[in-house]
């Protein structure tokens, strides 16, 4: 993420030419959103410019059309995941290839005001896409149940209403969410939806086959309920209240029922129980008259009460007014305790490192709450995470604490979480909900990230020449950055043997920090390792991340300067192959490219005995270097060929620049045993005595390629005993339809005539596997075959 403010559309220091910067509107902006709104912030912001600036309700506006195309725009920018981190990283110069020939495509005025965004305004569903839908859903093990709808789908449409309802009905007893397939067709696909709508309650991923009716979907879903609620007597009251493990921590809910009129009914029951699940037992005691429980004339005999943990007796009793579930949830969390407050000895304490972990909530104490259910159901957390101390810190209070911890007013309220040995993590998160705060929790206490302050910050890089640290330089207000910590938290302990610390530093708070290490945008992740700094910029997954480090303890592209390019790659021996990419630092598809350029590097390397080398040229700082090879444009990959007498290669700029795309470009001019073959078959091939394997493919098959390298590997494996070729199907139909080939790839063995002038029938043997192993294994046995043959 860019760290200024504007969006260059281009911006090239160029072999001495500097282009002056051209500015864009910034997208951010036009719709009137921060730069770290969620998706349903900026729908809800586009719906609203949508509807005022839309050509139809403007039609005396000769620029209306004009305008709206570029609302329209930021709007499809800003919505997807991908290129919504690329504007934020390099502007619009990086949506070039996403935007060509632009998008004058927009919908009717109509359609924005009645069916876009259609549950955006409803607080109890929540609007689920790519970004967050694997760690709410997915990882959180919560009952969900989602609905995959499309925006120009009626029957959608028609269930919104019921949908609606449904969310209000079973609010805190299941979690209710939306995703808008039209928007985010590959979430739908990767969680097999085909149809819509499609009602799919998680985590069992089972899909609703039912009608599409309020009492239906409950139905449903209550099925799926596991809640536990006790038939409580003066028999068992006492064990169930003082004795039991699994429920005497807990205080109770308990209805006493005079008849069925003034009682909870079964249903209602069990939302409760599902509703308070680890917050409070649920239970219920008959109290008609002709069957009157000793507990009724002991504690009540009608209505319903709350009793303390272990404390069933009348004097502690609350009654609660009401039999609605969502009203008593909210009573029972008003009885529960506030969270107590941090004292000075407590806190040096937890700063000296001891053995607990805690949870630090900061707020500003004197101002009203601005949400009172989410201070309810805070109180919820120590209950949820009983081996976890937890305390509050009024910071209008104790702004030394606040002060020390950099925590601002405008940050509040924020909370941190305090590891044992020393070292926290501040949760930066907007969303305070309950769920959210659980996740981090969950998330941060099995980790080793930390927040950095600038002394851990300047110990960690002391530290780096015996251990390897990854530091993350981010912004809060930056989405990629907030994505990224989660997967930093999932970072091992070890690589290669190797102890891996990792820890954040916030570039709002520690600015000159940022700026000293050469930070340019958001996010930036350094590993420091030995006296080396190695640098990736963007989101990455924790899997990309590890690969990353491996690959620069054990690098697979060399690092090139001009003495270097001179003695490796003009000066390389007959017979090696390298590849080079010429990139600028501040170039954002030459960052894109980078990590496809190592996986390339390793790929080649592990699949190819060929002498091929890779190495990178930074142009910026060696740009007389670039100029003499005719570098004009970044990023450029050129291959220099095994034969020293041939020019090199560049790879075509309009290609895509992914390891796979570079890798079949690379392969093609690598040494080769295999034969490329057309009308030759018949003559090379069917009439050899010598055995032959053959790769009938086709150029645009995906199996076909993916096939390449092992087959490139198999030739080497049987170089002097087997012969390989391949045949083009695309270029040679009429070769293939003779051998009869119905797929591909498809490879046949042939085994050799056994008369000179004979041909072989072009079918051959069959091979039905594409596995190294497997393939050596059916060769090695029409050999032996082969062999036999002969020998009688």
């Amino acid at each position: 993420m860019r760290l200024s403010g504007v969006t260059p559309l281009l911006s090239l220091y160029f072999f001495g030419l500097f282009i002056p910067f051209i500015f864009a509107i910034d997208y951010y902006e036009l719709l009137n959103v921060a730069k770290d709104a969620d998706d349903r912030t900026i729908r809800k912001a586009f719906k609203k410019l949508a509807i005022l600036k839309h050509p139809d309700k403007n039609k005396d506006d000769p620029k209306a059309h004009e305008e709206f195309v570029i609302i329209n725009r930021a709007y499809e920018v800003l919505k997807d995941e991908e290129l919504r981190k690329k504007y934020d990283k390099w502007g619009e110069e990086g949506l070039k290839d996403d935007f060509q020939g632009g998008n004058q495509q927009y919908q009717s005025y109509q359609f924005y005001r009645d069916n876009f965004g259609i549950y955006d305004d409803d607080s109890e569903i929540v609007t689920l896409s790519r970004s967050d839908f694997q760690q709410s859903v997915i990882d959180s093990g919560d009952l969900w149940f989602v609905n995959f709808y499309s925006t120009f789908c009626s029957h959608c449409h028609d269930l919104a209403p019921t949908w609606r309802e449904l969310a209000r009905e079973l609010e805190g007893v299941v979690r209710i969410g939306a995703v808008n397939c039209a928007e985010d067709p590959m979430l739908c696909q990767s969680q097999n939806v085909m149809g819509y709508p499609s009602l799919v309650l998680y985590p069992d991923q089972t899909f609703y086959q039912g009608p599409r009716t309020l009492k239906g979907l409950t139905d449903f879903v209550m099925q799926k309920i596991v809640a536990e609620i006790h038939r409580i007597t003066f028999k068992n009251y006492l064990s169930l209240s003082t004795e039991w493990e699994k429920y005497a921590p807990f205080p109770w809910v308990i209805d006493f029922c005079e008849d069925e009129e003034s009682c909870l009914s079964k249903i209602n029951r069990r939302k409760l129980a599902s509703m308070l699940n680890g917050l409070a037992n649920v239970g219920y005691v008959t109290c008609p008259e002709h069957k009157r429980d000793l507990l009724c004339k002991k504690l009540r005999d009608s209505g319903i009460a709350f009793y303390p943990a272990g404390q069933l007796l009348k004097e502690q009793e609350h009654e609660i007014d009401s039999y609605d579930p969502k009203e008593i949830y909210n009573s029972v969390l008003n009885l529960l305790p506030e969270w107590n407050e941090l004292n000075d000895e407590e806190y040096e304490k937890i700063l000296d490192g001891n053995d607990e972990t805690t949870l630090l909530r900061f707020f500003d104490g004197s101002k009203d709450a601005e949400d009172l259910n989410v201070e309810r159901e805070l109180k919820k957390l120590p209950m949820m995470f009983p081996d976890i101390t937890t305390k509050r810190v009024d910071c209008s209070k104790m702004t030394d604490i606040c002060s020390e911890l950099n925590i601002k007013t405008e940050d509040l309220p924020r909370f941190i979480l305090f590891k044992p040995g020393g070292g926290y993590e501040i949760n930066y998160g907007k969303k305070h909900a309950i769920h959210d705060l659980a996740t981090f929790i969950r998330e941060s206490r099995l980790s080793h990230l930390i927040s950095f302050t600038e002394q851990k910050y300047n110990e960690a890089i002391e530290k780096s020449e015996e251990e390897i640290w990854i530091i993350d330089y981010f912004a809060p207000w930056c989405p990629p950055c907030m994505k990224l910590i989660p997967q930093l938290r999932g970072m091992p302990d070890k690589i290669d043997n190797l102890l891996i610390h990792t820890g954040t530093l916030d570039c709002v708070t520690y600015k000159h920090i940022c700026q000293k290490a050469g930070i340019a945008s958001y996010p930036t992740t350094q590993i420091y390792y030995k006296g080396q700094k190695y640098q990736m910029v963007g989101y990455h997954t924790s899997e990309q991340i590890i690969e990353f480090i491996s690959d620069s303890l054990n690098p697979s592209v060399e690092v090139l300067n001009p003495t270097d390019f001179e003695d490796f790659v003009l000066g390389r021996a007959e017979g090696v192959t390298f590849v080079v990419d010429f990139f600028a630092p501040w170039c954002g598809p030459c960052q894109q490219l980078a990590p496809e350029f190592r996986k390339l590097a390793r790929s080649i390397k592990a699949d190819s005995n060929e002498e091929v080398r890779f190495g990178s040229v930074d142009c910026d700082a060696h740009r007389g270097l670039c100029q003499s090879q005719g570098i004009t444009g970044y990023p450029a990959i050129r291959l220099y060929r095994h034969k020293l007498q041939q020019k090199p290669l560049d790879y075509p700029t309009n290609w895509w620049r992914d390891h796979g795309s570079m890798q079949r470009w690379v392969n093609e001019f690598l040494p080769s045993l295999v034969e490329q073959y057309g009308q030759e078959f018949y003559d090379e091939v069917l009439a050899s005595a010598s055995p032959w394997l053959v790769d009938f493919y086709a150029p645009w098959c995906g199996h076909c390629i993916q096939f390449a390298p092992v087959y490139e590997k198999l030739a080497k494996h049987f170089e002097g005993r087997v012969k390989f070729a391949k045949v083009d199907c695309d270029r040679y139909p009429g070769v293939c339809q003779n051998a009869q080939i119905r797929a591909y790839p498809s490879i046949r063995f042939y085994i050799g005539t056994e008369q000179n002038g004979e041909r072989q029938n072009p079918i051959g043997m069959h091979v039905q596997s594409q596995n190294f192993d497997a393939i050596i294994q059916i060769i090695e046995t029409a050999l032996n075959h082969y062999r036999n043959r002969d020998e009688l």
